[in-house]
Protein backbone atom coordinates (compact mmCIF):
# COMPACT_ATOMS: atom_id res chain seq x y z
CA UNK A 1 0.00 0.00 0.00
CA UNK A 2 2.84 1.97 0.61
CA UNK A 3 4.29 1.88 -2.51
CA UNK A 4 0.99 2.68 -4.21
CA UNK A 5 0.57 5.71 -2.32
CA UNK A 6 3.81 6.77 -3.52
CA UNK A 7 3.05 5.80 -7.08
CA UNK A 8 -0.10 8.01 -6.73
CA UNK A 9 1.98 11.04 -5.02
CA UNK A 10 4.26 10.77 -7.88
CA UNK A 11 1.31 10.89 -10.91
CA UNK A 12 -0.43 14.08 -8.61
CA UNK A 13 3.10 15.72 -8.69
CA UNK A 14 3.75 14.60 -12.24
CA UNK A 15 0.06 16.30 -13.33
CA UNK A 16 -0.29 19.19 -11.10
CA UNK A 17 2.79 20.61 -9.53
CA UNK A 18 4.10 23.99 -10.84
CA UNK A 19 7.07 23.82 -10.45
CA UNK A 20 9.43 21.86 -13.13
CA UNK A 21 12.03 20.73 -11.18
CA UNK A 22 9.51 18.38 -9.49
CA UNK A 23 7.72 17.14 -12.55
CA UNK A 24 10.79 16.02 -13.72
CA UNK A 25 11.69 14.18 -10.30
CA UNK A 26 8.67 12.39 -10.31
CA UNK A 27 8.55 11.49 -14.12
CA UNK A 28 12.00 10.03 -13.51
CA UNK A 29 10.78 8.06 -10.40
CA UNK A 30 7.98 6.90 -12.29
CA UNK A 31 9.77 5.42 -14.98
CA UNK A 32 12.34 3.80 -12.88
CA UNK A 33 9.39 2.42 -10.97
CA UNK A 34 7.63 0.99 -14.65
CA UNK A 35 11.07 -0.94 -14.89
CA UNK A 36 10.63 -3.18 -11.33
CA UNK A 37 8.90 -6.19 -10.79
CA UNK A 38 6.63 -4.39 -8.08
CA UNK A 39 5.25 -2.65 -10.82
CA UNK A 40 3.06 -5.64 -11.93
CA UNK A 41 1.22 -5.69 -8.30
CA UNK A 42 1.22 -2.06 -7.87
CA UNK A 43 -0.76 -1.43 -11.34
CA UNK A 44 -2.73 -4.61 -10.87
CA UNK A 45 -3.89 -3.21 -7.79
CA UNK A 46 -4.95 -0.16 -8.77
CA UNK A 47 -7.32 -1.50 -11.36
CA UNK A 48 -8.46 -4.12 -9.06
CA UNK A 49 -9.21 -2.19 -5.70
CA UNK A 50 -11.21 0.11 -3.87
CA UNK A 51 -8.21 2.43 -2.83
CA UNK A 52 -8.46 5.99 -3.35
CA UNK A 53 -6.42 9.19 -2.81
CA UNK A 54 -8.15 12.25 -1.61
CA UNK A 55 -5.48 14.19 -2.85
CA UNK A 56 -5.05 13.13 -6.74
CA UNK A 57 -7.53 12.63 -9.04
CA UNK A 58 -8.16 8.72 -9.08
CA UNK A 59 -8.69 8.68 -12.90
CA UNK A 60 -4.77 9.57 -13.19
CA UNK A 61 -3.47 7.33 -11.15
CA UNK A 62 -6.17 4.55 -13.00
CA UNK A 63 -5.14 5.56 -16.34
CA UNK A 64 -1.60 5.23 -15.39
CA UNK A 65 -1.48 2.21 -13.93
CA UNK A 66 -3.64 1.00 -17.13
CA UNK A 67 -0.40 2.14 -19.43
CA UNK A 68 2.14 0.29 -16.70
CA UNK A 69 0.39 -2.83 -17.68
CA UNK A 70 -0.05 -2.40 -21.33
CA UNK A 71 4.02 -1.75 -21.73
CA UNK A 72 5.03 -4.20 -19.43
CA UNK A 73 3.21 -6.84 -21.27
CA UNK A 74 3.93 -5.73 -24.23
CA UNK A 75 7.88 -5.52 -23.70
CA UNK A 76 7.84 -8.50 -21.25
CA UNK A 77 5.04 -10.65 -21.50
CA UNK A 78 5.99 -13.06 -23.03
CA UNK A 79 8.45 -14.34 -20.01
CA UNK A 80 5.38 -14.65 -18.04
CA UNK A 81 4.42 -18.40 -16.18
CA UNK A 82 1.36 -19.54 -17.58
CA UNK A 83 -0.18 -19.10 -14.01
CA UNK A 84 0.94 -15.72 -13.68
CA UNK A 85 -0.58 -14.97 -17.39
CA UNK A 86 -4.05 -16.61 -16.23
CA UNK A 87 -3.77 -14.27 -13.10
CA UNK A 88 -3.28 -10.94 -15.19
CA UNK A 89 -6.41 -11.91 -17.72
CA UNK A 90 -8.83 -12.55 -14.74
CA UNK A 91 -7.94 -9.22 -13.18
CA UNK A 92 -7.72 -7.09 -16.00
CA UNK A 93 -11.20 -8.78 -16.99
CA UNK A 94 -12.43 -7.67 -13.40
CA UNK A 95 -11.08 -4.02 -14.28
CA UNK A 96 -12.81 -4.01 -17.70
CA UNK A 97 -16.36 -4.64 -16.40
CA UNK A 98 -15.16 -2.58 -13.02
CA UNK A 99 -14.58 0.69 -15.58
CA UNK A 100 -17.17 -0.38 -18.26
CA UNK A 101 -19.33 2.76 -17.89
CA UNK A 102 -16.25 5.23 -18.34
CA UNK A 103 -13.73 7.20 -18.54
CA UNK A 104 -13.69 5.70 -22.23
CA UNK A 105 -10.37 6.20 -22.21
CA UNK A 106 -9.28 4.08 -19.18
CA UNK A 107 -11.55 1.80 -20.46
CA UNK A 108 -9.75 1.11 -24.19
CA UNK A 109 -6.07 1.15 -21.92
CA UNK A 110 -7.29 -1.95 -19.90
CA UNK A 111 -8.81 -3.70 -23.20
CA UNK A 112 -5.57 -2.69 -25.00
CA UNK A 113 -3.53 -4.26 -22.49
CA UNK A 114 -5.69 -7.25 -22.77
CA UNK A 115 -5.30 -7.89 -26.24
CA UNK A 116 -1.26 -7.29 -25.53
CA UNK A 117 -1.62 -9.85 -23.11
CA UNK A 118 -3.02 -12.69 -25.07
CA UNK A 119 -0.62 -12.03 -27.98
CA UNK A 120 1.47 -13.21 -25.31
CA UNK A 121 0.37 -16.55 -24.83
CA UNK A 122 0.28 -18.55 -28.28
CA UNK A 123 2.35 -20.92 -26.20
CA UNK A 124 -0.55 -22.19 -24.08
CA UNK A 125 -3.19 -23.25 -26.78
CA UNK A 126 -5.42 -21.23 -28.76
CA UNK A 127 -5.53 -17.63 -26.46
CA UNK A 128 -8.02 -16.01 -28.69
CA UNK A 129 -10.75 -18.81 -28.04
CA UNK A 130 -9.41 -18.51 -24.57
CA UNK A 131 -10.13 -14.88 -23.99
CA UNK A 132 -13.94 -15.20 -25.92
CA UNK A 133 -14.52 -17.63 -23.55
CA UNK A 134 -13.44 -15.14 -20.74
CA UNK A 135 -15.91 -12.56 -22.01
CA UNK A 136 -18.93 -14.76 -21.71
CA UNK A 137 -18.63 -14.26 -18.61
CA UNK A 138 -18.79 -10.25 -18.66
CA UNK A 139 -22.08 -10.82 -21.05
CA UNK A 140 -24.49 -11.54 -17.68
CA UNK A 141 -24.83 -7.58 -17.26
CA UNK A 142 -25.36 -4.58 -19.53
CA UNK A 143 -22.26 -3.03 -17.75
CA UNK A 144 -20.43 -6.07 -18.78
CA UNK A 145 -21.27 -5.59 -22.52
CA UNK A 146 -20.09 -2.40 -23.12
CA UNK A 147 -16.18 -3.79 -21.85
CA UNK A 148 -16.95 -6.57 -24.43
CA UNK A 149 -18.12 -4.14 -27.01
CA UNK A 150 -14.47 -2.39 -26.51
CA UNK A 151 -12.50 -5.57 -26.37
CA UNK A 152 -13.64 -6.57 -29.21
CA UNK A 153 -13.37 -3.50 -31.09
CA UNK A 154 -9.91 -3.61 -30.44
CA UNK A 155 -9.03 -6.96 -30.65
CA UNK A 156 -8.80 -7.07 -34.45
CA UNK A 157 -6.92 -3.71 -34.67
CA UNK A 158 -3.93 -4.77 -32.37
CA UNK A 159 -3.77 -8.51 -34.00
CA UNK A 160 -3.99 -6.89 -37.71
CA UNK A 161 -1.00 -4.28 -36.54
CA UNK A 162 1.58 -4.77 -38.58
CA UNK A 163 4.18 -2.52 -36.65
CA UNK A 164 6.63 -3.94 -34.30
CA UNK A 165 5.33 -2.46 -31.21
CA UNK A 166 4.22 -6.29 -30.14
CA UNK A 167 7.92 -7.69 -31.11
CA UNK A 168 5.70 -10.55 -32.05
CA UNK A 169 7.63 -12.44 -34.59
CA UNK A 170 5.87 -13.75 -38.12
CA UNK A 171 5.78 -17.51 -36.86
CA UNK A 172 3.67 -15.97 -34.10
CA UNK A 173 1.60 -13.86 -36.34
CA UNK A 174 0.82 -16.72 -38.50
CA UNK A 175 -0.19 -18.33 -35.57
CA UNK A 176 -3.00 -15.96 -35.09
CA UNK A 177 -3.82 -16.65 -38.96
CA UNK A 178 -7.70 -14.68 -39.84
CA UNK A 179 -9.17 -18.21 -40.15
CA UNK A 180 -7.57 -20.36 -37.68
CA UNK A 181 -7.67 -17.73 -35.04
CA UNK A 182 -9.57 -14.61 -35.13
CA UNK A 183 -12.32 -14.45 -37.71
CA UNK A 184 -12.79 -17.81 -36.64
CA UNK A 185 -15.01 -16.31 -34.08
CA UNK A 186 -17.14 -13.75 -36.34
CA UNK A 187 -20.34 -15.88 -36.35
CA UNK A 188 -20.16 -15.42 -32.74
CA UNK A 189 -19.23 -11.68 -32.67
CA UNK A 190 -21.52 -11.21 -35.70
CA UNK A 191 -24.38 -12.54 -32.93
CA UNK A 192 -23.53 -10.63 -29.82
CA UNK A 193 -23.18 -7.52 -32.38
CA UNK A 194 -26.80 -8.20 -33.49
CA UNK A 195 -27.95 -8.48 -30.22
CA UNK A 196 -26.78 -5.36 -28.91
CA UNK A 197 -28.36 -3.64 -31.70
CA UNK A 198 -31.62 -4.74 -30.82
CA UNK A 199 -31.75 -4.17 -27.29
CA UNK A 200 -33.66 -0.57 -26.22
CA UNK A 201 -32.28 1.69 -23.49
CA UNK A 202 -33.41 4.12 -20.64
CA UNK A 203 -32.72 7.43 -22.76
CA UNK A 204 -31.90 8.63 -25.98
CA UNK A 205 -28.28 9.46 -24.81
CA UNK A 206 -27.37 6.01 -24.11
CA UNK A 207 -28.99 4.83 -26.88
CA UNK A 208 -26.72 7.06 -29.57
CA UNK A 209 -23.52 6.23 -27.30
CA UNK A 210 -24.07 1.98 -27.78
CA UNK A 211 -24.90 2.63 -31.32
CA UNK A 212 -21.72 4.10 -31.69
CA UNK A 213 -19.71 1.74 -29.74
CA UNK A 214 -21.46 -1.18 -32.00
CA UNK A 215 -20.46 0.74 -35.21
CA UNK A 216 -16.32 1.11 -34.28
CA UNK A 217 -16.61 -2.50 -33.43
CA UNK A 218 -18.59 -3.34 -36.46
CA UNK A 219 -16.07 -1.41 -38.60
CA UNK A 220 -12.84 -3.42 -36.86
CA UNK A 221 -14.24 -6.25 -37.26
CA UNK A 222 -15.16 -5.72 -41.07
CA UNK A 223 -11.19 -4.05 -41.78
CA UNK A 224 -10.82 -7.75 -40.47
CA UNK A 225 -12.65 -9.15 -43.44
CA UNK A 226 -15.80 -10.79 -40.92
CA UNK A 227 -18.16 -10.77 -44.21
CA UNK A 228 -15.12 -12.48 -46.29
CA UNK A 229 -16.71 -15.47 -46.26
CA UNK A 230 -20.67 -14.41 -46.71
CA UNK A 231 -21.91 -14.58 -50.42
CA UNK A 232 -22.20 -11.27 -52.25
CA UNK A 233 -25.69 -11.80 -52.80
CA UNK A 234 -26.58 -12.59 -49.38
CA UNK A 235 -24.60 -9.75 -47.65
CA UNK A 236 -27.29 -6.92 -48.46
CA UNK A 237 -29.59 -8.45 -46.39
CA UNK A 238 -27.50 -9.23 -43.43
CA UNK A 239 -29.37 -7.74 -40.59
CA UNK A 240 -26.63 -5.63 -39.13
CA UNK A 241 -26.62 -3.82 -42.95
CA UNK A 242 -29.82 -3.03 -41.88
CA UNK A 243 -28.62 -1.46 -38.69
CA UNK A 244 -25.58 0.25 -40.56
CA UNK A 245 -28.42 1.58 -43.21
CA UNK A 246 -30.57 3.08 -40.41
CA UNK A 247 -27.67 4.58 -38.43
CA UNK A 248 -27.09 6.93 -41.80
CA UNK A 249 -31.01 8.58 -40.48
CA UNK A 250 -29.48 9.43 -37.18
CA UNK A 251 -26.78 12.41 -37.06
CA UNK A 252 -24.82 11.09 -34.11
CA UNK A 253 -24.09 7.62 -35.67
CA UNK A 254 -23.99 8.66 -39.31
CA UNK A 255 -20.10 9.11 -39.75
CA UNK A 256 -19.30 5.67 -38.38
CA UNK A 257 -22.01 4.59 -40.22
CA UNK A 258 -20.65 5.97 -43.27
CA UNK A 259 -17.18 4.53 -42.64
CA UNK A 260 -18.27 0.74 -42.29
CA UNK A 261 -20.58 1.17 -45.65
CA UNK A 262 -17.45 2.48 -47.15
CA UNK A 263 -14.97 -0.03 -46.42
CA UNK A 264 -17.57 -2.46 -46.96
CA UNK A 265 -17.75 -1.31 -50.72
CA UNK A 266 -14.09 -1.31 -50.90
CA UNK A 267 -13.67 -4.87 -50.12
CA UNK A 268 -16.95 -6.21 -51.55
CA UNK A 269 -17.59 -4.51 -54.68
CA UNK A 270 -19.60 -6.49 -56.17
Amino acid sequence: MELQTKVAQAVHVLNHDSRSCNRVAANQWLVQFQQTDAAWEVATSILTSNYHQQFVCDFEVEFFAAQILKRKIQNEGSYLQMGAKDALLNALLLAAKRFSLGPPQLLTQICLALSALMLHAVEHGKPIEKLFCSLQSLENHDEGNIAVLEMLTVLPEVVEDQNTEYRISSAQRREYGREEQLLSHTSVVLEFLHRQSDMSFNSSIQLQGRHRKILRCLLSWVRAGCFSEIPPNCLAGHPLLSFVFNSLQVSSSFDLAIEVLTELVSRHEV
